[in-house]
């Protein structure tokens, strides 16, 4: 199984973007059309590193840490990122782009597309939280982290986010860079919550984009079930499962989840 090349690091160079409030710090690496990748809930950009090595051959990878995670100065915002997004893709020229997101950054990846359908070329999100579509059905108590983070009890807080079922990770090399990323998460988002409301589901019906709804088939029951209502609901939407993977799936089986995603960017000209 693919994990993380050993050059990896070395193929990224580092940039930022200013958003108004803050900076965005931006890792890339790669030549081609432009991927913009928005990673998941107390993590950063390295948590793309097991993709890195492969999809940089054929794009320019493009990795923010978002606001309020990360390096970023930007305080947390969840209603914010769609423009952060418009103003990466600005400050780089990218006229068009395709964009991929995970979990949170999943999200944060449907409400872009939502506002600026017209910038993509492709959309792919994986294990994306979908209440608009399916109705939330798994175990993730926010009110008890935002209370450990309002008591300052950081490592409780994280020791038992690493525990949590969204977080497992079979491939030893990757689980420590995820743990390593979580030890420096310090829960700016939580001490300053933000809601971002879900994209309707008449509104995901009129979407014109490609849209790749991924999951791992180990990601929650509730996880598969929207991903697979996204892809029965978009006009353009297709399903696809990573064997062998939970819900973080680039991280669990970067082999499988790197060919879905070079498969689905090249079928849409992207």
């Amino acid at each position: 199984m693919a994990t993380i090349a050993p050059d990896a690091l070395d193929m990224v160079w580092h940039g930022e973007v200013a958003v108004g409030d803050g900076i965005v710090p931006i890792a890339m690496a790669g030549e081609g059309p432009p991927l913009i990748l928005l990673h998941g809930w107390t993590l950063d950009w390295r948590m793309w590193l097991p993709q890195v090595a492969e999809l940089s051959r054929s794009h320019l990878l493009v990795m923010p840490d978002r606001r309020g995670f990360g390096r970023s100065t930007a305080p947390p915002d969840l209603a914010r990122e769609a423009d952060d997004i418009h103003a990466i893709a600005s400050f780089f020229g990218f006229e068009r782009f395709a964009l991929l997101g995970l979990s949170q950054g999943a999200a944060i990846a449907l409400d872009y597309a939502h506002r600026h359908a017209e910038r993509l070329t492709s959309l792919i999100v994986s294990g994306a939280p979908l209440p608009t579509l399916v109705e939330r059905d798994e175990e993730l108590d926010l009110a008890q982290y935002e209370a450990w983070a309002a008591a300052g009890t950081w490592e409780q807080m994280r020791s038992d986010w690493m525990r949590h079922p969204l977080m497992q990770c079979s491939n030893a090399q990757v689980a420590a860079l995820l743990e390593q990323i979580v030890a420096g998460y310090d829960g700016r988002d939580l001490l300053a919550p933000s809601v971002l409301p879900g994209v309707p589901k008449e509104v995901l019906a009129h979407l014109s984009t490609p849209c790749l709804a991924l999951t791992g088939t180990g990601d929650s029951p509730w996880r598969r079930a929207c991903a697979k209502a996204l892809a029965g609901t978009v006009p353009r939407g297709s399903h696809c499962e990573v064997d062998a993977a939970g819900h973080l799936a680039n991280c669990d089986n970067p082999a499988a989840f790197n060919a879905i995603v070079r498969d689905f960017l090249n079928k849409c000209g992207a």
